[in-house]
């Protein structure tokens, strides 16, 4: 089994005021040395620990990206001058384009069972605004188990019912680009705006455990932020030895298989799967189908 160091890493620096040794665990990411870091801040601890999280993480000169959310005076994070990009999570609220920061360029919606509703809102004031860019990123299970209990998948008709709607509001994106991470939501939507939704470059393949890891707010190490196992903490190891460890070898070796029903499945190649988190947290097996998937299928053994 291989134990690169991952070339991502997302981490959620606070979480309900929760925040762990932030400057520790940033000094330990930099020297795992990534080509990227996602960080994502939801509160004034995460704004205030920013310019010591950047000091550290500039020491490795990775590509930094900042998903934060349109609380008061999160706009305070812009002012330092850090190299960084900032995408500013809008909730599920429309209306956001007037409580958007001067110079925003990328907005952020998870499209969760509850929410996914409001996409043709989201995606009518996106096309009509200055933003450049809609992230639709997959739900955090890390943190929706740790809030809710449980992790909010939607499903392959509310995908298909909202990727609808779109299209009938009749809206262009020309000169904008979507990026969605579940497959299922980016085939709907990319038969409706190809341009703007483009190839699936960006996630070619389940990162999981090799290519990606997430951290928590608490330093918590997973292989996913869809994928709720956790297989250390930065606070008693560094990423180097957790990511040479027994607990993420076994991880990534089950996400590798694929699923039983998915082998005879003519659609495979292109979804490969699907993602492997979504299902784990109501199943504990790897071996199911991916919630969203439009031929669910009961699943085998588990990890």
């Amino acid at each position: 089994m291989d134990t690169f160091l991952p070339i991502r890493v997302r981490w959620d620096v606070d979480f309900h005021g929760q925040a762990a040794r932030v400057k520790r665990i940033a000094r330990k990411v930099a020297e795992a040395r990534p080509r990227f870091v996602e960080l994502r801040i939801s509160g004034d601890q995460g704004v205030s620990e920013l310019p010591g999280i950047c000091a550290e993480l500039q020491k490795c000169s990775p590509g930094i990206t900042v998903t934060i959310g349109l609380f008061p005076g999160a706009e305070s994070a812009t002012r330092w001058g850090y190299p960084v990009e900032f995408i500013w999570d809008v909730g599920a609220l429309g209306g956001f384009a007037g409580r958007l920061p001067g110079g925003a360029r990328a907005v952020a919606f998870v499209p969760e069972e509850g929410t996914i509703g409001e996409l043709p809102e989201i995606v009518s004031e996106f096309a009509e605004s200055s933003i450049r860019e809609l992230h639709l990123p997959h739900v955090n299970a890390v943190r929706s188990v740790a809030a809710r209990g449980h992790v909010p998948v939607p499903g392959i008709d509310q995908l298909r019912e909202a990727a609808e709607t779109v299209a009938s509001l009749g809206v262009t994106l020309e000169g904008k680009r979507v990026v969605a991470h579940d497959f299922f939501l980016w085939r709907e939507l990319r038969g409706r705006f190809p341009a703007a939704v483009g190839d699936r470059v960006e996630f070619a393949g389940c990162e999981a455990g090799s290519a990606l890891a997430f951290i928590d707010w608490e330093g918590n190490v997973y292989p996913c932020d869809a994928l709720p196992i956790r297989i250390g903490n930065l606070e008693e190891a560094s990423l180097e030895e957790i990511w040479g460890s027994p607990a993420r070898e076994q991880v990534v070796a089950a996400i590798q298989a694929s699923p039983d029903p998915c082998d005879s499945c003519g659609e495979n190649r292109g979804c490969i799967g699907g993602c492997r988190g979504m299902i784990f947290p109501e199943t504990e097996t790897f071996r199911c189908s991916d919630p969203a998937c439009p031929k669910p299928t009961e699943g085998g053994s588990s990890v």
